[in-house]
């Protein structure tokens, strides 16, 4: 299984719109804000099943994780972001 980055996003996506594996993530806050996102298994919108959060804040500027299982999204993924202060990176496979 070949992992595939979305590269480096600044605001709420669709990462791919077809059937994927969802492998991890990383999220980073651009100015010690709070900010979170939300993953789902969507292709179009910020709706659906969830299938990954994460949030920073000041206290913790980054988070990263690659699931040791992925996730599968039978729909695609979508990822929306909660503010504008934030970065991230979602790792995916075909």
């Amino acid at each position: 299984m070949k992992v595939i980055s979305s590269g480096l996003q600044a605001a709420s996506a669709v990462i791919y719109a077809g059937p994927c594996w969802f492998c991890g993530y990383s999220l980073v806050t651009d100015d010690s804000k709070d900010v979170a996102m939300t993953v789902y298994n969507n292709a179009t919108e910020a709706s659906g099943t969830a299938v990954g959060y994460a949030k920073c804040s000041d206290e913790k500027l980054n988070e990263h994780e690659m699931f040791p299982y992925p996730v599968w999204c039978s729909a695609g993924i979508y990822a929306s972001l909660d503010a504008a202060e934030g970065d991230y990176i979602i790792y995916y496979a075909l």
